[in-house]
């Protein structure tokens, strides 16, 4: 975590609750056809593209057996932390700056760092409402968030 913007956020701003979350094997359920698209926004050789799916979707070996995927991206891959990057840049921050913040009735901001974020909220009430807006978010692209009471975050207050 930035823990300078974290401390600047608690210290300046309006910042009551902290829900800390973890997206559940992000990197083994990152979906391909998703990330192909969301590629598409910024790159338009269509063959780099490609080429990115393909690193993809050869697989890796495991105890000697080749085992191929139509999701993930392989741990340690080296392309694999700028995908995260990518894929969840449209997958929560934009939602989250764009849309859900206008729900909100307090003020509230997210820290990330790949998968892991925490999101500082000011008001009670806005927490449950972005637990819930994010599981409903996150399960549109095959995600969840690991944590307690199957909605998946603490809430530090």
């Amino acid at each position: 975590m930035p823990l300078k913007q974290v401390h600047q956020e608690i210290t300046l701003k309006r910042v009551n609750y902290i829900i800390d979350a973890d997206i559940k094997s992000f990197f083994d359920n990152v979906n391909h056809d998703w990330l192909a698209q969301f590629l598409e926004h910024r790159i338009k050789d269509k063959k780099f593209i490609r080429l990115i799916i393909r690193f993809l979707k050869a697989g890796i070996m495991d105890e000697g057996s080749l085992e191929r995927g139509d999701k993930g991206t392989p741990q340690g891959g080296i392309i694999s932390p700028i995908l995260a990057n990518i894929y969840l840049h449209y997958v929560r921050d934009i939602w989250f700056e764009k849309g859900l913040k206008k729900e909100l009735q307090g003020y509230a901001s997210i820290v990330r760092y790949a998968d892991d974020f925490i999101i500082l909220v000011e008001r009670e009430s806005d927490c449950t409402l972005i637990l819930e807006a994010l599981r409903l978010r996150l399960s549109k692209f095959k995600l969840g968030i690991i944590g307690n009471q199957d909605i998946g975050s603490k809430i530090w207050s």
